[in-house]
């Protein structure tokens, strides 16, 4: 299971992915997406009608999402996950995770975007070169311990009652500042925002429950960032 552990903490520090479709004539198309798991295991993305990819999807939903280590100079070396599955249209509400780390697209709603959602089918796994694995995409794609009111309630209490936290997070980050306001929270870590970037604040284990979600961020609040870059996934 470390493997699927190892798996799925890569998937959750990543926002964005390539999707790969096929047209009528089973030609391959791919193109970049944004990606948010959400907390039953789904991957949720947001697309428009209007989209090359989209057409594909409505004749035929089976895709693959991918997900490469991108600060390495050689993707053929990088860390890399594949999954594959059906791209399924969601009704608009259950795609309010995805505007928890991407809130200004709530505006895209109001043109031709919608919201599907993959649950994965298989996952291809390569951490490293020559290093392939198949997973047990059932523990890749967990539920989580937690629904989005929830998940709502702790980063609201977050950027409210410990903005000074938040702040300490980017030092953790080696990108020290002010004003950093707290996005979301999943098992694996939370997504700030500053200065008009996302930055990905990883947990050093996934978290089962709320309690541990808090457990972690007081630990990460008290934490040096040369022990947090020691310790770091």
């Amino acid at each position: 299971m470390q493997l699927e552990a190892d798996a799925q903490s890569f998937m959750y520090q990543h926002s964005h992915a390539a999707l790969a479709t096929v047209d009528a004539g089973l030609h391959p198309l791919s193109t970049a997406v944004n990606t948010v798991p959400d907390q039953e295991g789904r991957l949720i993305v947001l697309l428009s009608d209007l989209a090359e990819h989209t057409a594909n999807i409505r004749q035929n939903a089976a895709v693959s999402l991918m997900w490469v280590e991108q600060q390495h100079s050689d993707w053929q070396a990088a860390t890399r996950l594949s999954v594959t599955g059906e791209l399924v249209l969601i009704p608009a509400e259950q795609g309010e995770r995805y505007l928890q780390i991407f809130p200004h697209a709530r505006d895209y709603l109001a043109l031709d975007f919608r919201f599907y959602a993959l649950r994965p089918e298989k996952a291809r796994w390569i951490p490293g070169f020559a290093r392939a694995e198949w997973l047990n995409c059932d523990a890749v794609a967990q539920p989580w311990g937690w629904d989005l009111a929830r998940e709502q309630a702790m980063v609201g209490h977050m950027n409210d009652d410990h903005s000074d936290a938040v702040d300490h997070y980017l030092s953790l980050l080696g990108q020290p500042g002010e004003g950093a306001r707290m996005l979301a929270i999943d098992p694996w870590g939370a997504w700030l925002w500053h200065q008009e970037r996302l930055r990905r604040l990883p947990f050093p284990a996934r978290a089962e429950d709320a309690g541990q979600v808090r457990e972690t961020l007081v630990m990460l609040a008290r934490t040096r960032p040369e022990d947090f870059f020691l310790a770091r996934p």
